[in-house]
């Protein structure tokens, strides 16, 4: 679509209302803005000729990371707007700045390749900062997130990330910690808020935004439940809302707990939220501490820790899939490995009489 942007002119009808006359691929159209008053068609003109550019593919990735990050603001967390500023302004730097419409399958291509060849690139003096095929796939679903509003906004026809391949990852099981080297992590606990903190995550599952926000307020300990839900400082993954049933260890620690001082939020430190930062921090401290003999362990494995225990006691993948919020069971069945037993037990409903 070819849009001569020097050729917009205004003209009143008969009718009292201003039309647009402007040249659309070599062929001169009108369009009413339904204003009669000529501030107001200045304002609509204005703002068509604006469209019609944005769907000319004038709009460029630059001017589009500009009007995302700006929507991201309300729509996103933080710490989710952070991750999309840096992915963006690092798929320009690749790409070049180029027209929405211009990006192709080809480009998406050579971003992909780019970021998994600095895998190769980087020496082993700087192997904890290499991009994991894992990591690329992020980036590849961030971005085609992105896209979609870019469509949704009528500033593309169509996703060019739609059908573009992720990068083939090993299958990996999850880290966990098995039940001797949970207590002797524990054991290497002196704070009592990190103690806290750890014991719940792996009697929950919960992830570490949700326990860090937690508020008393979405505590039912009539019903021994916890409320999972975004707030205005807070969103979950997807905005998803669940509801995650206490155990009696569980519901004993926030018993204990209830009225300690205070603050809205359940885990505290000298009265205080608790920021990732401190947590994750305080956490490698005591992991490497412990000394487990395990690489990767993180705090993010104490999640990892209550489904794997979970799966081990025979519970269905289904029920682990809830506790955890998962919204695919694909997700969960990274801890089908677990259930050799289960298995079988399901095999040997099929049973045949031989003569």
């Amino acid at each position: 679509m070819s849009v001569n942007s020097n050729r917009f002119s205004l003209c009143k009808r008969s009718n009292q209302i201003y039309y647009v006359s402007y040249y659309l691929n070599g062929r001169r159209k009108w369009k009413s803005t339904g204003a009669s008053v000529k501030g107001e068609a200045f304002k609509a003109l204005t703002q068509f000729k604006e469209l019609l550019q944005a769907r000319a593919g004038s709009v460029s990735l630059e001017q589009f990371n500009t009007q995302f990050l700006a929507y991201g603001e309300a729509n996103y967390s933080p710490k989710t707007l952070t991750l999309y500023r840096a992915i963006l302004t690092r798929f320009v730097s690749v790409v070049r700045n180029m027209s929405l419409r211009e990006l192709n399958a080809q480009h998406i291509d050579r971003y992909k390749s780019k970021r998994l060849m600095a895998l190769k690139e980087r020496g082993k003096q700087e192997e904890q900062q290499k991009v994991s095929p894992t990591s690329v796939n992020v980036e590849l679903r961030m971005l085609k997130a992105a896209f979609n509003t870019a469509r949704r906004w009528k500033l593309l026809d169509s996703n060019p990330f739609e059908g573009v391949r992720l990068a083939g990852v090993p299958e990996r099981e999850p880290l966990f910690f098995s039940p001797t080297d949970f207590e002797k992590l524990v054991a290497c606990i002196k704070g009592n808020w990190l103690k806290e903190i750890v014991l719940f995550a792996v009697l929950t599952g919960m992830r570490r935004g949700e326990l860090l926000n937690l508020r008393w307020q979405d505590v039912d300990l009539h019903t021994r439940t916890i409320q999972i839900h975004s707030t205005p400082t807070f969103r979950t993954k997807q905005d998803r809302k669940r509801a995650i049933p206490l155990n009696d260890r569980a519901f004993y620690l926030l018993q204990s707990r209830y009225g300690k001082d205070t603050s809205e939020y359940v885990f505290t430190l000298n009265g205080k939220q608790i920021f990732d930062g401190w947590l994750t921090h305080a956490f490698k401290k005591v992991v490497t501490r412990a000394k487990l003999g395990k690489e990767g362990l993180h705090f993010h494995s104490l999640r990892h820790t209550f489904a794997s225990w979970l799966a081990q006691d025979g519970v269905s993948l289904y029920e682990v899939q809830k506790l955890l919020g998962h919204s695919s069971s694909s997700m969960t069945e990274v801890y089908s490995h677990l259930q050799p037993e289960q298995m079988h037990s399901t095999v040997n409903r099929i049973d045949i009489t031989l003569s």
